[in-house]
């Protein structure tokens, strides 16, 4: 264990250092980039165009996008890589 070289036992029975082990342990994270792509028909006024139909229409883009995207079981496993951080863009090369 590698706080068994820690010095004085005493110490690493305490709250202190039960916290500072609990913040030391290795975090690993996946990231999801999910990007809204434009549709051919929309123009300049989608940044500003909110409206019940576009909203769902954003809505529902999004929702498939995490669908897809959940349907490649690499997105769920931890990261084994030195840094312990991964990032996908599934949509970027049109992967399914």
């Amino acid at each position: 264990m590698r706080y068994a070289r820690l010095p004085g036992r005493s110490l690493r029975a305490g709250q202190e250092f039960a916290l500072l082990r609990e913040a030391s342990i290795r975090k690993v994270y996946n990231l999801v980039h999910l990007i809204y792509r434009s549709k051919q028909y929309e123009g300049d006024s989608k940044d500003y165009e909110f409206s019940r139909l576009s909203m769902q229409d954003h809505w529902r883009a999004g929702y498939n996008d995490t669908v897809r995207t959940l349907r490649h079981p690499a997105v769920l496993e931890r990261p084994q890589n030195e840094e312990g951080f991964v990032t996908f863009d599934l949509s970027r090369d049109g992967s399914d």
